[in-house]
């Protein structure tokens, strides 16, 4: 066994909860192993009154053994890193994605607007080759996707939970194979009603360099005064937003599509890309322009402008955003 925790040792665990409370079971042959940053991702949460603003008639503020802990919130943060196709579907299956199909399976995400949708709450486990933690009843507070011509997609997402301590559990070991997708293979389309998967009358944009998406899926931790220093259940208690900034060549195009007079204006866009293997995902959203930057900056010499969005519900259709992931994973673990 390990002396000392080594970066390549490092690696998370994950499987979903039967119900809020109860860990799920992972081991050698359950749970998911995540390609994803381990360093970092783990904040305790523990919040601590030290009983500094008391006066004992001593110099120093804090006196020993008087500290109490008020709450314990962890927090796990998956950094952005390449998005496994294979894992990706995991963080929207944890705020509602359903999923059909037999190979590749078909991951969708799509919010209820007028009422919430069901949560399903995921454990994880951390270790760096000498410490290991479970973290229980976590969901995603926010989710992030990016990329651009350089790399691949990337993905990343923060999950509030009720616990973290420390674990004897054995870690699963398989490791099955992980489709990534080559950013240059994403592209973005415009419509003229909300968009579909297919890209029914939509029309291709060919100018874009990169973009980011930050959606904030409005979980939050429940806390009261019920007998606990933890949080008695999680729900959908935040709005859904989102952002999306992307940058397009300064050209006719941008002029026609994506014109500074579009400010406050709502757009149907439709980001997409699969690999070779018909392994994909699709962004599809409805969005207001909140601001356009001309000239913002250049890529490689060529001048683009910097266009942000801001998620709309499009009364229309009755959405606002889908996510839809076409995966190896058949169910989740």
């Amino acid at each position: 066994m390990a002396t000392f925790g080594a970066k390549a040792l490092t690696r998370i665990a994950t499987a979903s909860q039967a119900a809020f409370g109860t860990a799920a079971s992972i081991g050698t042959a359950t749970g998911e192993i995540l390609f994803n940053e381990t360093i970092g991702s783990l904040d305790l949460g523990v919040t601590v009154d030290l009983g500094e603003t008391v006066s004992v008639g001593k110099r120093t503020a804090i006196q020993a053994s008087q500290p109490t802990i008020t709450g314990k919130a962890p927090i796990l943060t998956i950094a952005e890193a390449p998005a496994s196709m294979r894992t990706l579907p995991l963080m929207f299956d944890a705020i509602g994605a359903t999923t059909t199909g037999a190979g590749p399976y078909t991951w969708t995400w799509s919010p209820t607007q007028g009422d919430v949708d069901t949560l399903v709450f995921y454990s994880f486990l951390v270790e760096d080759g000498v410490q290991k933690y479970l973290v229980r009843d976590a969901a995603p507070t926010e989710i992030t996707l990016s990329t651009d011509a350089n790399g691949l997609l990337q993905a990343g997402a923060t999950f509030a939970a009720t616990t973290a301590a420390t674990s004897a559990l054995a870690f699963p070991t398989a490791i099955p194979a992980n489709p990534f997708l080559a950013g240059r293979l994403m592209k973005l389309s415009t419509d003229t009603n909300f968009p579909d998967k297919s890209g029914t009358g939509a029309t291709a944009y060919a100018s874009i360099y990169n973009f980011s998406l930050s959606i904030t899926t409005g979980v939050g931790m429940v806390t009261a005064l019920d007998g606990s220093l933890t949080a008695a259940t999680a729900a959908l208690t935040g709005v859904l937003d989102a952002t999306l900034t992307f940058t397009v060549a300064s050209n006719a195009a941008a002029g026609t599509t994506f014109p500074i007079t579009d400010i406050a204006t709502q757009k149907y866009l439709r980001l997409f890309g699969t690999t070779t293997d018909n392994y994909g995902v699709w962004i599809l959203g409805s969005w207001e322009i909140e601001n356009i930057v001309p000239l913002s900056a250049d890529n490689e010499g060529v001048v683009v402008n910097e266009v942000t969005c801001r998620l709309a519900y499009d009364t229309t259709s009755g959405k606002s955003l889908e996510v839809v992931i076409d995966s190896p994973l058949a169910t989740a673990p």
